[in-house]
């Protein structure tokens, strides 16, 4: 229903800052998980041409999007926030319950 999906969109927000914050220690995979999915949830599927095979960063991270194809703005956010929330500490993750 409609509470579930604004406090979901609240949610992902907030995720997107407090990772800033608290996502330094992030391996690379969670890095191209949440970046990936942080595009997702906020254009849909990468529709995007690929960039050519010796630009690295870009490639990285075009494959990063691409890899979460499918999924809904609803999905993408909600599998932000559970991979950001591994990243903060107790009393930051009370504020997502």
């Amino acid at each position: 229903g409609l509470m579930v999906d604004t406090s979901l969109a609240k949610h992902f927000e907030s995720a997107a800052k407090d990772i800033k914050e608290y996502g330094k220690s992030m391996g690379n995979d969670d890095l191209k998980i949440i970046y990936g999915l942080f595009k997702q949830a906020n254009f849909g599927d990468n529709t995007t041409e690929a960039p050519s095979f010796y630009q690295l960063t870009e490639k990285g991270k075009w494959n990063a999007w691409t890899e979460q194809k499918g999924k809904s703005k609803e999905q993408a956010q909600h599998e932000y926030v559970v991979t950001a929330l591994k990243y903060f500490p107790d009393d930051v993750k009370k504020n997502y319950q």
